[in-house]
């Protein structure tokens, strides 16, 4: 009997034995905190008309100006509205991701390798997804141009230039 019980013992460590308590273990963990983040996720629903533009620079108040929607831009991530005339933007880069689709008007997205020359138009329905640290640029070709743009963290612009690292 004492031999029995050694090895019931040793079963109870063996990691082999263990490993469905450790899975419902894991598996109890992960839908605790997929539920916490979804807990923290709220219902956002702002009708156009709604949205609250301010200029992104308050020196230039005739220049771009940003509605955000959803999150806080400054410690990401966030969903914003962008407006912005008729320009040419400079070369500059953000430290995160962020995806963006053309709402109305016809825009260049273009990069220091590619060139502004070689952009393709985009229109209304566009998308592009441009990854943190990477130069690039965008012009607006129309009058007026609509973006929505969701951010995978803090949004911030800096110039670019070839020394700058990727």
């Amino acid at each position: 009997m004492g031999r029995h019980t050694s090895r019931k013992r040793l079963m109870l460590r063996s990691p082999s034995s263990n490993m469905p308590l450790r899975a419902g273990c894991l598996a109890v963990l992960l839908a605790t905190l997929a539920s916490a983040a979804s807990a923290a996720e709220q219902l956002v629903i702002i009708p156009f008309e709604d949205a609250k533009f301010a200029p992104v620079s308050p020196t230039n108040p005739g220049g771009a100006q940003i509605a955000v929607l959803r999150g806080d831009p400054a410690t990401g991530p966030s969903d914003m509205l962008m407006k912005t005339p008729r320009s040419e933007g400079q070369l500059h880069f953000h430290t995160s991701d962020y995806r963006l689709t053309v709402i109305s008007g016809v825009m260049k997205h273009w990069t220091p390798q590619s060139g502004r020359e070689s952009a393709t138009s985009l229109g209304p329905g566009s998308y592009w997804f441009q990854p943190g640290g990477q130069g690039h640029a965008d012009d607006c070709l129309s009058d007026q141009c609509l973006m929505f743009i969701s951010w995978a963290g803090p949004k911030d612009t800096k110039p670019w230039t070839p020394a700058v690292p990727k």
